[in-house]
C-alpha cells in the first residue's frame, strides 16, 4: 500500500465499506479515511490510539453513518443516525481524543455507495439528502456554522 500511495499525488484517501484491519489503515500515509461507521461503529471505536495518531498527523475521517441500502435506510431517522454517530464520538472522547480536533477533522458521508437497490438511485439520493441535513445540524450545534449560514 505504501508503494501504491507513493505514486499518487495528494490528497490520498481510501473508502472501505467492510471491517478491515483499522490499525493498518490508520497508520498509512493517508489524508482521508472514509468508512462505513454505520456497520462498524462498535469495532472502530476500539482503535482510539491509532485514531488519535491519524488525527495528529492531520488526517480527515469521513464518517459513513447514513445507510444507502433500502432496508436499513427506512428504519433510521436523522435523530437515530445522529445518536449513533455521537455515541462513537463520546467513546473516543472518553479515550482521550480531543473533541475539537475530532470534530474539525471530520466529514459526514453515506456508509456505502449501494447502487444495487431495486429502486436504483432513489434511496441513495435520499441518503445524500440526509447526509447534508445531518452535516448542517451537527455543524450548527457544535458551533461550526451559524444558523443563517444554511
Amino acid at each position: 500500500m505504501d508503494g501504491f500511495f507513493s505514486m499518487i499525488d495528494r490528497p490520498r484517501g481510501v473508502h472501505l465499506c467492510g471491517n478491515p484491519d483499522w490499525d493498518f489503515l490508520l497508520n498509512l500515509d493517508l489524508d482521508i479515511l472514509s468508512m462505513d461507521i454505520y456497520t462498524n461503529r462498535d469495532v472502530f471505536a476500539a482503535y482510539s490510539q491509532s485514531i488519535r495518531r491519524f488525527l495528529e498527523n492531520g488526517g480527515i475521517l469521513a464518517w459513513g453513518i447514513v445507510p444507502t441500502n433500502i432496508e436499513p435506510f427506512e428504519k433510521e431517522s436523522l435523530e437515530s443516525l445522529r445518536a449513533q454517530l455521537e455515541s462513537v464520538w463520546t467513546r473516543l472522547y472518553a479515550k482521550g481524543i480531543e473533541r475539537d480536533q475530532l470534530l474539525s477533522q471530520s466529514l459526514i458521508s453515506p456508509a456505502t455507495c449501494c447502487l444495487v437497490n431495486p429502486d436504483f438511485e432513489k434511496t441513495v439520493e435520499k441518503g445524500f439528502e440526509i447526509v447534508k441535513r445531518l452535516s448542517e445540524m451537527l455543524r450548527r450545534d457544535y458551533g461550526f456554522l451559524e444558523k443563517d449560514d444554511f
